[in-house]
């Protein structure tokens, strides 16, 4: 099999020129293709063309979300009008438009039909049908909102960085040596907003000032609270975006921008979400409120947010009998690495090998998708939190199946680094959020779909994208998994089993908490674009259901919400409740059938993943499960029961 792997270009120069040569290129393709009668006439120029400015858009975007210099920043804002503007062209061609639609007359296979059926509402949805003014006023909304989105990214990042403090070892007691030796500097030991320093201040630092202290700089970022610069302050920005993304849904005869979003999903309208979230709040508080009194009669006071964290691991650590930090010296990173990859190999059939490449950071490792016919695909793997690099952790695609082309992907997380001599030695939290982001790739690259727009993600409803994510983080606790994903870093050691037992019990704990504050963000999202209002305000109506502690004054999270105002998540947060309720149901099905290695894990694989968005993915589900998903198997992965059940 040929080997089509090229490194991406991870040193760009004039990307500005190169953008609008590949633009210009682009138009003439396209209004080639407006002409074209047949699918090898049309889709098969665009894609081809697509395939290479996917390619170096998304290298540059990726640069910009993990390499951070003003320098590049700069240039590359100024290429997102023009590609924001190149995309409304597209999707505002009357000629193309039409074109599309007689595809459908011609002779098409199953997935072509879908491809160009689910390509004919996005034209609509972007705008096809508006004229004169309303069309001139949507492509500014459009332009306008790229800039905004990557100004929020950007502000949220700086205001991060913004903030470290200096302490001493007496300032850190409740540290173990290990969580010391990630915060020991030339001056002592430095604590940041970096989310590996601030959730180690939040469960482990006994002193309660200084749990306070960074709490508030933690969520009041990028604000006006001036806790970090108040010039990063994104609450204009976000009043800005939400404003325009109103408008734009009123261009296009929605009454609000939630009606708009849920017309590329799965769900059927924005009274669907309200009714599950609330559903799922109704069966998750009457729990939450007993996991918060029992940890209220555990430490003895009034808890404030800052304290939650702290006595809920002591707490569990009662409970249960072991510590967080029993667990993390068993799960080094090479380990965890390769029992990750020998997961993904008995659960997928391929083999994941270390290749030797320099890259764009010392810290990136290129892994190769293997399997009994050849390459598959490729990974870049990002893993460690760094200060020119955006928090959080995703997954992107920079090239998708296309002929010899291999599927290639960014996986990206913000973990624990190595520190005084040890290795990095990972939470089980970060070793999830790693299945999680791989479940993303393995979606994309193994695809054995040949049209780019259906390719892998591509074409997936945003409801259904974190299907694959989510029944991968299933696997991590399997206890054969746990054995193939730990070794002490010192003794050699496996975790033993009774740590393992303590482990899965505490699974659950305060899970209902957990997905109180899920809906609340869920509730929020889908609100905020239901209604114009200050989304503060309609934050503050929703906590009255779903928040069993007052939040304080200073509390901005919002303002660093990447998934809503920089991300793809605006009205589609609830996507990951609805789509976990697939990935419990998939997972539970599979394992009633046999586990890895049954018919029931490879139909998944046949079905889902392999598919793609070249299918409905609803009926695919079906198809792979014999039915409907049941909420109950959320519930039942989280732990939680009604009254008089048990697990």
């Amino acid at each position: 099999m040929k080997n089509t792997f090229k490194q991406p270009d991870f040193h760009p120069k004039d990307i500005v020129t190169t953008v609008q040569t590949l633009i210009k290129e682009g138009l003439k393709v396209v209004d080639a293709a407006a002409k074209g009668k047949t699918w090898s006439e049309v889709i098969e120029p665009l894609d081809k063309f697509e395939f290479k400015f996917g390619q170096y858009i998304s290298v540059n975007s990726h640069l910009n979300a993990v390499m951070f210099s003003e320098a590049f920043n700069t240039e590359y804002e100024k290429t997102l009008p023009l590609i924001t503007n190149f995309y409304t062209e597209i999707n505002s061609n009357k000629q193309l438009y039409q074109v599309y639609k007689n595809l459908l007359d011609t002779d098409l296979n199953k997935q072509q039909q879908h491809i160009i059926k689910e390509s004919i509402k996005a034209f609509e949805l972007s705008g096809v049908g508006l004229m004169g003014e309303k069309s001139t006023r949507f492509k500014a909304i459009k332009e306008r909102l790229s800039i905004l989105s990557n100004q929020f990214s950007k502000n949220s990042l700086m205001a991060t960085n913004a903030w470290k403090k200096t302490v001493s070892k007496v300032d850190l007691k409740g540290y173990d040596e290990d969580k010391l030796a990630k915060v020991k500097s030339a001056n002592g030991y430095e604590i940041s907003l970096q989310v590996p320093i601030y959730m180690d201040v939040m469960a482990y630092a006994d002193k309660r000032d200084l749990r306070e202290e960074v709490y508030k700089a933690y969520v009041s970022r990028a604000s006006e609270i001036g806790i970090t610069d108040k010039k990063f302050d994104n609450k204009a920005i976000m009043d800005e975006i939400l404003v325009l993304r109103l408008e734009m849904a009123k261009i296009l005869g929605f009454e609000h921008y939630a009606q708009r979003s849920i017309a590329a999903k799965m769900v059927d309208s924005t009274e669907q979400v309200l009714e599950f979230l609330q559903d799922l709040v109704q069966r998750s508080k009457p729990q939450a409120e007993q996991e918060l009194a029992e940890l209220k009669a555990f430490s003895g006071m009034d808890l404030m947010p800052w304290d939650l964290a702290y006595y809920s691991e002591k707490l569990k650590q009662q409970k249960f009998g072991f510590k967080q930090s029993d667990l993390a010296p068993y799960f080094p990173e090479k380990q965890v690495l390769s029992g990750l990859f020998a997961t993904i190999e008995r659960l997928y059939q391929v083999h994941i090998t270390v290749v030797n490449e320099s890259c764009y950071h010392a810290d990136v490792q290129v892994l190769d998708i293997i399997n009994k016919a050849g390459l598959v695909g490729r990974i870049y793997l990002d893993t460690y939190a760094r200060e020119d690099k955006r928090g959080g952790a995703w997954m992107a695609d920079y090239q998708s199946l296309m002929g010899d082309n291999k599927p290639v992907a960014f996986v990206v997380c913000n973990l624990n680094s190595p520190s005084d001599g040890k290795p990095a030695l990972f939470e089980f939290d970060e070793i999830v959020t790693l299945f999680h982001e791989f479940g993303h790739a393995l979606h994309h690259i193994l695809t054995t779909v040949k049209y780019p727009a259906a390719a892998g993600i591509a074409g997936v409803p945003w409801d259904g994208v974190e299907l694959p994510s989510q029944y991968m983080e299933f696997f991590c606790y399997e206890r054969v998994a746990v054995k193939l994903l730990s070794k002490h870093w010192q003794t050699g050691e496996s975790l033993p089993g009774d740590l393992y037992d303590k482990f899965i019990a505490s699974k659950n704990f305060q899970s209902a908490l957990g997905m109180l504050r899920q809906c609340e963000f869920s509730l929020w999202d889908i609100k905020t674009h239901l209604e114009d209002r200050d989304t503060y305000a309609i934050l503050d109506e929703i906590r009255k259901e779903t928040a069993l502690i007052p939040s304080i004054n200073e509390n901005r999270f919002l303002n660093t919400f990447g998934h809503i105002f920089s991300g793809g998540y605006a009205a589609g947060y609830f996507s990951y409740k609805w789509a976990e309720v697939l990935a419990a149901d998939a997972y539970y099905y599979v394992q009633s059938q046999g586990g890895i290695g049954s018919n029931a894990a490879n139909a998944f694989l046949k079905e889902i993943l392999q598919v793609g968005g070249s299918l409905d993915f609803m009926a695919q589900y079906i198809k792979f499960r014999g039915k409907d998903p049941s909420i109950k198997a959320l519930l039942k992965s989280n732990g939680i029961y009604a009254k008089g059940e048990n697990g």
